[in-house]
């Protein structure tokens, strides 16, 4: 009973005191709930069902009606492999950025109305342990629910259109761009969620970069190089095996990793200069 009692010691860096925590309080959001099953299924199921119609059904009904599209392809099975190819690698990457702000737009903003936020700051906690146990633990989760098994899902049913396993390496560095196009939504959510006292600013900075930044590439299309807009017509041109610059590709993908730095960061800076 008494070792029950004791407090155990905890050793952590002074920089990231209470990450630990805090990490395991925000993985019981998603693990100890309904979210972990409900994201399961709906994002696996949801992407897996419109790749299956759209690599299985569409190509014969547009080959039925003798779609010129179908032999330029070069038949069914390819139309099927390449209309695939984009719902998974174009429409699934905007679905899931979209999710990702969904899913983390409460994440700072809830506790701070509720007040929870002033009182965890109160204890041995730093502010930048705070917000990098948010990302860490909603990341994490994102990852494995949004991106990895929707993943598995989608490469199942291609290679079973296709009649054999895809290429694994193509399409691990599609998944890989996915998951960079994500976090950065994630990050610029978390911290407009520590900058704004309402929902609506946040949704509002977060999907209109999303949507107005596809529209906006289309007329600055050096913006393509320093934004994750074009990432997901890469990836999806990537895994079908389309030879693609070196430059074009690390680009988008290391300048879009340079702004999820650069969101976190601003997030901690607004939570120290924040008094609860």
């Amino acid at each position: 009973m008494r070792a029950n009692l004791e407090l155990q010691p905890v050793r952590e860096w002074d920089h990231l005191r209470g990450f630990s925590n805090l990490f395991w309080k925000e993985n019981r959001g998603w693990w100890r709930t309904h979210l972990w099953w409900i994201n399961m299924i709906l994002w696996s199921g949801a992407l897996g069902g419109l790749i299956a119609m759209i690599a299985f059904i569409v190509p014969q009904l547009a080959a039925a009606i003798d779609d010129p599209n179908v032999a330029a392809a070069g038949g069914p099975i390819a139309f099927g492999l390449e209309m695939g190819r984009s719902v998974f690698f174009e429409v699934g990457t905007m679905a899931m950025a979209v999710g990702a702000v969904v899913l983390s737009q409460d994440a700072v903003l809830q506790e701070k109305q509720l007040g929870l936020t002033e009182w965890l700051l109160a204890k041995p906690v730093t502010r930048r342990s705070y917000l990098l146990a948010k990302l860490c633990a909603n990341l994490l989760a994102i990852l494995i629910f949004l991106i990895a098994l929707p993943a598995i899902v989608a490469y199942g049913l291609l290679s079973l259109r296709a009649g054999g396993p895809l290429q694994v390496l193509p399409f691990l560095i599609g998944v890989t761009m996915i998951a960079v196009h994500t976090t950065f939504y994630l990050t610029l959510t978390l911290m407009a969620g520590a900058v704004f006292q309402t929902r609506i600013p946040i949704l509002g900075l977060s999907l209109g970069v999303l949507f107005g930044g596809n529209v906006l590439v289309g007329f600055l299309q050096p913006a393509a190089y320093l934004t994750p807009w074009m990432l997901g017509k890469l990836a999806n041109l990537i895994d079908g095996t389309q030879s693609i610059p070196p430059a074009m590709i690390l680009a988008p993908t290391a300048a879009t990793l340079v702004w999820s730095v650069v969101f976190i960061l601003a997030g901690i800076r607004k939570l120290d200069k924040t008094e609860f």
